[in-house]
């Protein structure tokens, strides 16, 4: 099992998440170059050997593994047009308030007064303030069990995987950041449910009302 790593109020949040993000587009890139440049090579060589079946299959399925190539490299070279830092660019931002100011983490989580984020995902900081519910979701395939740790918050959704001998620190882990989070409930039953969905729709009103107003202000 890979080390966990642990965090300081010196490492560089927004340098982490940009990390994690290009570590994402690394095996696309891999996989799609090694078989663009081996069906480019497929084709020189048929080319000089006037082995026009070889040349024929590099120009008919070239293009196919070159754009996911092409696609990936940009994405690698400029992270700033990937997910989530073209959706959430300010995650960078949070990323660095977050690691400069650490109260606690474990092997799941990295916690500040203001922001968390699983050490599995790092990018996905989840502010306090706009977590809505946390609850245990288990999922049984033929072949294995997932477990996760759900967190609900008004604007989406993030699932933290754990393996099962790590329940314990997922309760520890809710158990202290309920305390940070206001509006948040634990549990998944449907008042608790019923709950989000009321929360939401009420944030989501707000944003709605908010950017009426701005629009006012600019007129």
């Amino acid at each position: 099992m890979a080390a966990i790593r642990t965090y300081d109020a010196s490492t560089v949040g927004s340098q982490e998440v940009i990390a994690v993000v290009k570590k994402r587009q690394k095996p696309g890139m891999i996989l799609f170059c090694t078989f663009s440049g081996i069906l480019l090579a497929m084709g020189i060589i048929g080319f000089f050997i006037e082995n026009y079946v070889l040349f024929a299959i590099m120009l008919i399925f070239l293009l196919p593994f070159l754009i996911p190539a092409i696609i990936f490299i940009y994405r690698y070279t400029h992270p700033m047009k990937c997910r989530p830092l073209k959706k959430n660019p300010v995650v960078l931002n949070q990323a660095d308030w977050m690691f400069k100011n650490l109260i606690a983490q474990n092997d799941l989580v990295v916690v500040s007064q203001n922001f968390f984020a699983p050490k599995s995902d790092i990018s996905a900081i989840i502010p306090v303030q706009e977590v809505l519910l946390m609850y245990k979701r288990v999922i049984q395939t033929n072949f294995t069990t997932m477990n996760f740790w759900v967190v609900d918050t008004v604007r989406g959704t993030t699932q933290i995987p754990y393996l099962k001998n790590q329940e314990p620190l997922v309760e520890q882990s809710v158990n202290y950041i309920i305390q940070l989070c206001p509006l948040a409930r634990i549990g998944h039953n449907q008042e608790n449910l019923n709950y989000r969905e009321y929360m939401k729709t009420m944030w989501e009103q707000t944003q709605i009302n908010q950017e009426a107003g701005q629009s006012q202000v600019r007129q």
